[in-house]
């Protein structure tokens, strides 16, 4: 029972809506079956103590119709009596939440009804909507839905006009918005060509009828969508920059999230073709969104953008900001990885500063249940004890290392990017008292080989050697 869906559901509500739910099943109104009355109070007792005894059909059919014979028919369709009953619960729930959606089922109630205050209703839908900051493409969804309750006879027809043109005005911007934003979608996610022709007759309409792009919803996804196009226009990134700044107000936190992850990824992208400029510009995009909270879901930070934020200003250099961020959003990490994702950031922000010392002493305490994490701390460690000359240290972790990626089946083309890494470093450190001409050979092989992580740094220590 566990392992069901039902279950999982129940596990996942809070305190509050268990209680809620509990009153929902008891209710004549949403439920005649009494037997899910006990059968949801015993699910919910179950998750509360993490019962394993309780993971049994069998289990919850003697409790709920004790002395009858086991009829597996009977209990499964009682699971799901519930399972329907809990996910009717959780859509009335979600309505209880949203004002204007109440207030336009009334409208179409009164409308279906014939009843003439039913205007009135759909007046009080649009005051609700405009009430509210957002302008987004749901925005103008729902202002073309409460326009369209004005398609009846029961509405006077000097007002049909108006409200057509507000209807039609509506439209075309969700459209628009939405057609764009799945285009930068598809860029994002999707390795075919993009064939959407109606989108291209879109931008095509858009370059000559630039009034639509005064329009924050159009604007924004129309810059980022040709920012991710047309890669090397800069012009694009700044004004989806701008657009981000001046209307990121007007999106719900998880859309603004996604723009912001758009801007982080395009700056990434260009970084990694040494665009120096975009190094800079991702560490701003981090700060900027941290201030705008667009990287917290739920009051919660990934462990994934807590490392990339610490990266970024580490980039830049800007050592006081990454050690305050470090503490200041701890708190903001899930309690299972808050420690390990804490201690990976201390050790970075040591290891750049070459406090060697302190990284050695963090990461010599802890093993990273995140596998790329603990590669990562290998390798800061195997430059550590390459630049300190520690031989034994080092040649042990040569072997701990191999042996930690052979044991990962999981590691994909990373595999053999690690293992050059230590079979050069090796090379290296053995190559102290080496001729010129066997370290030309090195350079080449290292030159040659592209499934190696580190080259530069490599390379690097390779030109101390040669003096």
């Amino acid at each position: 029972m566990q392992k069901s869906q039902l279950f999982q559901i129940i596990s996942q509500l809070s305190v509050v809506e268990r209680r809620s739910l509990q009153k929902f099943v008891r209710s004549p109104y949403h439920n005649t079956r009494k037997e899910l009355i006990p059968f949801c109070d015993l699910l919910i007792k179950s998750s509360n103590t993490k019962d394993t005894i309780a993971d049994s059909k069998e289990y919850y059919y003697k409790k709920l119709f004790p002395g009858v014979a086991y009829d597996d028919k009977k209990m499964r369709y009682t699971i799901s009596f519930l399972y329907k009953l809990v996910k009717y619960f959780l859509a009335v729930e979600q309505l209880n939440t949203d004002t204007l959606r109440q207030q336009q089922m009334v409208a179409l109630a009164f409308k279906k009804k014939k009843l003439k205050r039913f205007e009135k209703e759909v007046l009080r839908s649009e005051q609700i909507l405009e009430s509210q900051p957002l302008r987004d493409a749901q925005y103008y969804y729902e202002r073309y839905q409460n326009l369209s309750g004005y398609n009846s006879n029961l509405v006077h027809l000097s007002k049909v006009g108006a409200t057509l043109k507000k209807m039609n005005s509506s439209a075309d911007v969700y459209f628009i918005a939405t057609t764009l934003k799945m285009g930068c979608m598809w860029l994002t996610f999707s390795h075919e060509k993009n064939s959407n022709k109606l989108l291209e007759q879109m931008l095509l309409f858009l370059s000559k009828d630039k009034s639509f792009l005064e329009i924050p919803v159009i604007g924004i996804y129309y810059n980022a969508y040709q920012m991710l196009r047309q890669t090397n226009q800069d012009q694009f990134f700044d004004r989806f920059k701008i657009s981000i700044e001046e209307s990121g107000d007007l999106f719900e936190q998880k859309e603004l999230s996604e723009l912001y992850v758009l801007a982080v990824n395009h700056c990434i992208r260009q970084a990694n073709q040494n665009k120096e400029k975009y190094r800079k510009e991702l560490f701003e995009i981090y700060k900027k969104g941290l201030s705008a909270e667009a990287f917290l879901d739920n009051g919660e930070l990934s462990g994934k953008t807590y490392i990339n934020t610490v990266q970024a200003g580490l980039n830049q250099e800007a050592f006081e900001w990454v050690v305050t961020f470090i503490e200041k959003y701890k708190p903001y990490l899930k309690q299972p990885i808050r420690e390990q994702f804490y201690l990976f950031n201390l050790a970075n922000y040591h290891n750049k500063r070459k406090n060697y010392d302190q990284v050695m002493e963090i990461l010599r305490s802890v093993t990273f249940d995140e596998t790329m994490m603990e590669m990562s701390a290998r390798r800061m460690l195997l430059k550590i004890y390459y630049d300190l000359e520690e031989a034994e240290a080092l040649y042990s972790l040569f072997d701990s290392f191999k042996n930690y990626i052979y044991r990962h089946k999981e590691l994909g083309y990373h595999k053999s990017h690690y293992l050059n890494l230590i079979k050069y470093t090796k090379k290296l450190f053995n190559y102290h008292s080496s001729g010129n001409q066997t370290l030309k050979k090195l350079k080449t092989d290292i030159l040659e080989t592209d499934d190696i992580i580190e080259k530069t740094w490599l390379l690097e220590r390779l030109g101390l050697l040669r003096g």
